[in-house]
This record gives C-alpha cells, sequence and structure tokens, in this order.
C-alpha cells in the first residue's frame, strides 16, 4: 500500500496465537505485519532457566523462530492445568482472537473450544487452522504438506513426464497457503464484526486450500474429461515454450507468448524458426512441441543462464534464472522492493527476514520474537492485573514460566500493550448473517491471468459484487489450444462473477468504465506499471471520478524497482522465487521442476485478496488507501519466510531434499506400490514404532541402523532401498487403508478425478457444480476452502460469458452515450 499515513488495518486488535510450527506462525505473521497485536501462548519450555544467548550468532532454532514470529510477544502457560486454563480464559475478554492450529478435539479436551471461549467474550473471532477441517470420516487424521499436496490432485501432474515420479513442492505450499487463507479468513471476520458486532469462527483446512488452488484444472478433470497430465514445457493456457533449459552455467526458465516469439529467435541466435510453419503461431507450437523443445534444448546450451536472462529480459521476453535461497536476497529487485529486513534483538545480533509483500507495516520497527515466555510477567501483570508475587507464585508452582533475573526477581520485558479498540456491540439481525462483503463492487479488468482472476473469484466467494471488464473479442491474441482449455478457465477462476465488454481505448468504452468506478469500491488490475496511466485510469484519475475507490495492482515486479517494466509469467516467478530449486525428481535431483498449477500467481491472488480486505477497514475506518500494489515476486519471497534467516543469516545452504521432512524426518517422500502407483508418506519420530509394525518391518524399531531419527538419516539409502521393496508388496489402495487404520500420515498420489471424489472432500462440500446453459448437466469447479460459522457457503453462481451482463450493468449505472460521441463506436 502506497499510502504511508493511514493506520495498519488490525491495529487495536489483540490475538492470542496457540498455533506451532509452520502453517500457524505464517497465519499470525500476516495478522501482525497488519497491525495486531500477538501474544503466542507457548508451553512450559524444557529449560526453564534463562538459558546463556550467544551475543555473535543465531542457532538454526532460533533462526527458524525469528522467521516466523518477528514482533510477537510469549507468554508460557501451562494450559493442561486447571490454573493455566484459568489464566488463558481471563485473556480472553481483553482479546479479539484466538488462533490455533491443533487437531481438531485438542481444544475442546483442554476447554478452549469456541463454545467455552464464548462464556468469556461472546464477540470473539476464533480460528482454527487443520489438515482436513473440522468436520469429515479424516479430520482426525494427521496431516503434513506433502499429504495434501498428494491428496490434492496437484502433485500428480508435477513431474518431469508421465513416467516419472509426483514431485512436491520444494517448500511446504500447503502449510504456506492455508496460512494465508487463515489471514483471509480472520479478516473477513474482522470485517464481519465490525458491521455487526458479532463473532464468529474461521475454519481452514489443508486439503481444501489445495483443492481451490487446482482452479481451471477442475472443470478441465472433471467436465471436460481432460485430466491434467505432466506438461513441463507448456503454459497452463497452451502456451509453448514454456519451461525450464540448462544452460552452461545453470538453469533458466522461460515463458514466450506469441508476441515475443520473434524476438526470442533472434537472441537465440535461431532466427529461422520465427517463419519456420511448424511454430510461427503458439498453436503450431503446442501442435510441434517435442520437435521444437528438442532444438531449444540444445541451443540454451550454448548461453550463460545470466546473461540470456538479461537479454531475454531487456527484449520483453520473459525469463527467469533459477535461483537458491541464498540467491533470492541478493536480487536487485527484492532489495529495491524492500524484501530483506534486518531485524535485531536486544543481545546486540541481527538477521534477515523477509519483508512484508502488502507494505502495510514500518520495517524500520521490526524487532526479533520474544524468547519463550519473555513476556509472561508484563502480560499477566498488564492485562490481568497480576503482581509480581502473584506471578513468582504461579512459577513455582509450573504454572506458568517468567524468566528471572539473577537475584531472583522477574526479568524485565519491552512490552506494552497496545491500545484496544473495543467491538461494537452485537446489532439486531435476523436468520444468518451476511457474508463480509456484501455490498461490496469490484471492478475487475480484463484478462485470464490467474492471480487477477483468482483474486477476484476469492472476493466474490466473500460477498463482493465481481464484474469483468472485458476487451472486445477481437483483441484476444492468445489463443487457446481448444474450445476445452477455453471454457475450463472462465468456470475455474470466474465463476459469480458477471462481465461487460468495454474497449478502453475508445471514448465511449472509458465513459463506461468511469461511470461503472463511481459506483464501485475496489478496482482491480494485473496490467503492466504504465499501461493504466496511458488509458487514463490511473489511481489519481480514478479518485477524481470516485474518491473512495480503492486500487489492487497485481504485477510480476510490482510498481518499484529496477526490475518493474520487465514482463513476468509463472515459471519465471517460481524460478526467481527460490522455491523451484529445491522441487526435484528424487531420480534425477539435478533438475528443478515447475510446480504444476501457477503457484507465482496463485500466491499474488491470495495476497491480493488479503490487501483488500484491509484496505477496506482502513478505508470503513475513515481513511482513504489508495493503492495495493502487489509483486507476484515479493508474494513469492514471503513465502521463504521460515528459511530467510537459516540461509541468509547463517548461510545454511538448502538442497533438495525430496525424501526428507523439514526437520530432516524420514521415511518421506514418495514410494512406488505394487500396482505401479505412487504412495507418499511423512513419517516423523511419533510415528516410527507403529510404522515398522504397519509395513511388517517390526525389527527396524530397534534395529541399530534406525532406531532414532539422526540413525535413519545417517542410513538414509539402506532405509529408502528396503522401503522401496516393501512398498512394491501391496498396492496404493492396501497401503491407503492400513495407514488410515493406524491413524498414520500418508496418502496415494491421484489425479484430479479421484481428488474431488475422495470422502473427505465430499463431506467437505468442496466439489461443487455450477449451472451453466452450454453444459446440461452444469460445470463442476473447486469449493470456497473456508468455512464461516456466521455464513453460508458461496452460492453455485455461473461464469459469465464475456459482455453479456454489458446493457443491464450500463443502464444500473445510469451510463449514456452522449451526443457528440460516434453511437456506432464499439463500447
Amino acid at each position: 500500500m502506497d499510502d504511508a499515513s493511514a493506520p495498519a488495518p488490525l491495529a487495536g486488535l489483540r490475538v492470542l496465537d496457540l498455533s506451532r510450527v509452520v502453517s500457524g506462525p505464517f497465519a499470525s505473521q500476516l495478522l501482525c505485519d497488519l497491525g495486531a497485536e500477538v501474544i503466542r501462548v507457548q508451553a512450559i519450555p524444557a529449560e526453564k532457566g534463562a538459558r546463556h544467548i550467544d551475543p555473535t550468532t543465531l542457532s538454526e532454532e532460533e533462526a527458524f523462530s525469528w522467521g516466523l514470529s518477528r514482533n510477537k510477544h510469549s507468554v508460557s502457560i501451562d494450559l493442561k492445568s486447571d490454573q493455566g486454563r484459568e489464566l488463558f480464559q481471563r485473556l480472553v475478554p481483553v482479546a479479539d482472537v484466538v488462533f490455533d492450529n491443533f487437531r481438531p478435539g485438542v481444544m475442546a479436551r483442554l476447554g478452549l473450544d469456541r463454545a467455552s471461549l464464548v462464556a468469556h467474550n461472546p464477540q470473539i473471532i476464533t480460528c482454527s487452522l487443520t489438515g482436513f477441517g473440522q468436520s469429515g470420516p479424516w479430520a482426525t487424521m494427521p496431516a503434513y504438506d506433502p499429504i495434501v499436496q498428494a491428496m490434492s490432485g496437484a502433485m500428480n501432474y508435477t513431474r518431469l513426464d508421465d513416467d516419472g515420479a509426483p514431485v512436491r513442492w520444494g517448500i511446504p505450499i500447503g502449510d504456506l497457503f492455508a496460512g494465508v487463507f487463515c489471514g483471509i479468513g480472520t479478516m473477513a471476520a474482522v470485517l464481519h464484526r465490525d458491521r455487526t458486532g458479532e463473532g464468529q469462527h474461521v475454519d481452514v483446512s489443508m486439503l481444501d486450500v489445495m483443492l481451490a488452488t487446482n482452479t481451471y484444472r477442475v472443470p478441465q478433470a472433471l467436465t471436460f474429461g481432460q485430466e491434467p497430465r505432466s506438461s513441463p514445457f507448456e503454459g497452463g493456457q497452451g502456451t509453448v515454450p514454456f519451461g525450464n533449459f540448462k544452460c552452461r552455467d545453470g538453469w533458466l526458465a522461460i515463458c514466450i507468448s506469441q508476441r515475443a516469439w520473434k524476438s526470442a529467435c533472434d537472441i537465440l541466435g535461431l532466427p529461422e524458426l520465427a517463419t519456420d510453419e511448424r511454430f510461427r503461431t503458439n498453436l503450431a507450437r503446442h501442435t510441434h512441441r517435442d520437435e521444437l523443445i528438442a532444438i531449444l534444448q540444445r541451443a540454451f546450451l550454448r548461453h550463460s543462464a545470466d546473461e540470456l536472462q538479461t537479454t531475454f529480459m531487456n527484449a520483453g521476453v520473459v525469463a527467469g534464472k533459477v535461483l537458491t535461497i541464498g540467491e533470492v536476497f541478493d536480487h536487485p529487485q527484492v532489495l529495491a522492493r524492500g524484501m530483506a529486513v534486518e531485524v535485531s534483538d536486544d543481545a546486540g545480533r541481527s538477521a534477515t527476514v523477509a519483508g512484508d509483500p502488502l507494505k502495510f507495516s514500518d520495517p524500520s520497527t521490526w524487532r526479533a520474537p520474544s524468547r519463550t515466555g519473555a513476556d509472561t510477567a508484563a502480560v499477566l501483570s498488564s492485562l490481568l492485573g497480576l503482581t509480581s508475587a502473584d506471578i513468582v507464585a504461579l512459577a513455582d508452582a509450573g504454572v506458568v514460566y517468567a524468566p528471572r533475573q539473577a537475584d531472583g526477581s522477574l526479568a524485565p520485558s519491552p512490552y506494552t500493550p497496545l491500545p484496544r479498540t473495543a467491538p461494537p456491540a452485537p446489532g439486531s439481525h435476523s436468520g444468518r448473517i451476511g457474508r463480509a462483503l456484501d455490498g461490496t463492487v469490484v471492478l475487475e479488468l480484463n484478462g485470464d491471468e490467474p492471480s487477477k482472476c483468482f483474486a477476484a473469484q476469492l472476493l466474490a466467494d466473500l460477498g463482493a459484487r465481481v464484474i469483468r471488464v472485458d476487451r472486445p473479442a477481437g483483441q484476444v491474441v492468445e489463443p487457446y489450444p481448444n474450445p476445452e482449455r477455453e471454457a475450463s478457465f472462465r468456470f475455474g477462476l470466474n465463476r459469480g462473477k458477471e462481465s461487460v465488454t468495454a474497449d478502453l481505448k475508445t471514448p465511449a468504452g472509458l465513459a463506461l468504465f468511469q461511470a461503472m468506478v463511481r459506483h464501485a469500491d475496489v478496482v482491480l488490475d494485473n496490467y503492466r506499471p504504465g499501461v493504466l496511466h496511458r488509458l487514463g485510469i490511473d489511481m489519481d484519475s480514478l479518485h477524481e471520478v470516485n474518491p473512495r475507490v480503492l486500487s489492487c495492482s497485481i504485477t510480476g515486479f510490482g510498481h518499484t524497482g529496477p526490475w518493474s517494466q520487465f514482463p513476468a509469467f509463472d515459471n519465471a516467478i517460481q524460478a526467481l522465487g527460490g522455491g523451484m530449486s529445491l522441487t526435484v525428481d528424487h531420480t534425477r535431483p539435478d533438475t528443478p521442476v515447475r510446480w504444476g498449477n501457477p503457484i507465482g500467481g496463485l500466491t499474488g491472488a491470495l495476497f491480493a485478496t488479503l490487501g483488500v480486505l484491509a484496505a477496506l477497514r482502513v478505508r470503513e475506518r475513515g481513511q482513504v488507501a489508495k493503492r495495493i500494489d502487489i509483486s507476484l515476486l515479493d508474494a513469492q519471497v514471503a513465502l521463504l519466510s521460515y528459511r530467510v534467516p537459516q540461509a541468509v543469516t547463517l548461510g545454511r545452504p538448502f538442497l533438495p531434499e525430496p525424501r526428507r521432512g523439514g526437520s530432516g524426518s524420514l521415511p518421506f517422500g514418495v514410494f512406488k506400490t505394487a500396482d505401479d502407483r505412487w504412495f507418499t508418506m511423512c513419517i516423523t519420530p511419533q510415528f516410527w514404532p507403529t510404522f515398522c509394525k504397519v509395513v511388517g518391518a517390526p525389527e527396524w524399531e530397534n534395529d541399530p541402523k534406525f532406531a532414532t531419527e539422526p540413525l535413519r538419516r545417517e542410513n538414509e539409502d539402506l532405509l529408502n532401498a528396503l522401503l522401496e521393496q516393501r512398498m512394491l508388496t501391496r498396492t496404493a489402495g492396501d497401503w491407503r487403508e492400513a495407514f488410515f487404520a493406524h491413524k498414520l500420515p500418508g496418502a496415494v498420489v491421484v489425479d484430479i478425478r479421484s481428488a474431488f471424489g475422495h470422502e473427505q472432500v465430499l463431506a467437505r462440500g468442496m466439489r461443487v457444480a455450477i449451472p451453466d446453459g452450454r453444459q446440461p448437466g452444469g460445470v463442476e469447479v473447486a469449493g470456497f476452502p473456508i468455512r464461516f460459522s456466521a455464513a453460508d457457503s458461496a452460492p453455485a453462481a455461473p461464469a459469465p460469458l464475456p459482455g453479456a451482463d454489458t446493457d443491464r450493468v450500463a443502464e444500473e449505472v445510469g451510463y449514456v452515450p452522449s451526443r457528440t460521441e460516434d453511437t456506432s463506436e464499439r463500447v
């Protein structure tokens, strides 16, 4: 956001954060960056004495925390004790949000579920993030990121070829995307409470989230029968060439559109390809893809990746070098956009952390996270009025942990409670309360690029009226390879919207758009910087028409910085963002793999949705938030949060580990089964004994080569070789039943059709049929992955045909062509 004077969107709100590991802390970090006061409620540490802090360096464990919990405070309470629960319950009335990522049932066993908390604060917002949601037959199953990647269908078409192993994305996208959806859900619940005074529960499932991110793949598979297959050299809309090519000194991700094809051929020294009938148009290149890729693979090997990237981008050809996490934070655009931020602690140590892609927070005020329990005394005294003697007694009884000084007194803490804004009194309402964005109008400017379309669809799911402003049909320059693919994009990214056709290069089209702006709340675009100004619809121009309208612009590299004018597509963003360097097939670990879904665009869409919600709250509190500037690269960099201090400050080289968990756990990853399918598993130490019995190798449990996780890492190759043989003795379905029966984390790698036929998916309502006049049975799409207790799910509304609503909307906004206009001119 470019208005630095505006208050933080969540200023005045307090969050009690019970979450752990990656997904939950990432979600609460987003709330913290939006201005909320976040208090982590953590368990009593095993080492209760003050630990020695080396003032010269960070441990890897500390660096992990710095990446996910900067600016947060920490209280340490034993919630399993009666006194500990009573303390937490006393904090609830002075809080606005309680957030957890425990398995279903844990909060109820602690007496801290929503029904219990409402007794202490009727207006509290609660948010729970789980692997499979609060309902359904899989609700209590353990879930890790690779499990939901496999069950979503996306891993099945993330391969180097159809016969290769399925590949999980190298950073835990299931965890991180679920975290952003929790931020979206919580922000929406806050807007809802602002309007009604009512709190509610927000239920987010990692699997639901991963299913939703299949977007256009779902109707493509379920309705049109085109199950996605591995396509490492083809874009989602059929663009060829598109993919990763090995150069002399590294890998380069390219995305070459029709308009850039001749320039690319000239740069590669292959000008004849531009006029070759096999390759002259995108449809021809799509048909002769294999021939073209073989030619290009030989050509790229003659060039340097760095030099080719520079030459390509300067010529308008999209290219991005595959970077490691450490290299990402040397990139000039990342540095220029403030996505590498130095924070420090009271011991004088500093580390680099990922910046805020929404730009609502002030990095100059950031600090290292509080160590476990460091703020216990200050929080309990400031918010509950406990005395030092009270806190010492609680600490001596093991109810809380509060650090002490050498003389036995409580250690000081910098915690000072921020001013809290009380919510409005509950209003009167009948029946169920509406969705957060009911009454909000969003204008979505032309294009089927997933980042903007998916963001607008999410806003529609939250209740907004979304009107696409489409170009006239004759201006479409990148045709789809077939009508089924085009229809899949329309349904998978545009359900619940309306469509108006307007040629913004003509006076008539511009006048219609301006009439719509007068009645709108948000304008969403993904044009390159400068295009809106040339069209006369930049933010300043829009504000002359409607001072209250908000603008959200989604571009590859943002509106500032040395790369701001460069074009971008998803593949290049994946490469430049660091995640691709960790994404490999375990049988070909030297070849980076792009994830099967457009993860760069999807990440940008999620942050854009969160940013729009945040800006709307700023506006509703009497301020003007002019523009949200979303960079797809910034958004990708934000996903690296938990690894950045380790990679940049400690210099840890993160290498692809397709068969290890993030903490080094194994067995982990995909294994082939007796029926030539693939099964993924995530065996962390607590599951090891049961796992050994289920795979028929009870002797492994105490084998001196495998008995502990360090031993399993030391003998990793042997363990994987033995397990590969074991997994070939049973079918994928047999392993699924065995793992489910013993509550082990494992899943079959499935295609889209199977993913959306799973009993948990059906129970959660994630398979939705929407009506369509052209398809008698309707079209099936993925549902909205957030459940709000105060509102029904979004209705199954159809996707519009381009321009279908032009006349009706023009009449609604009072658009009448002027007498001086040529009435034959295209609107």
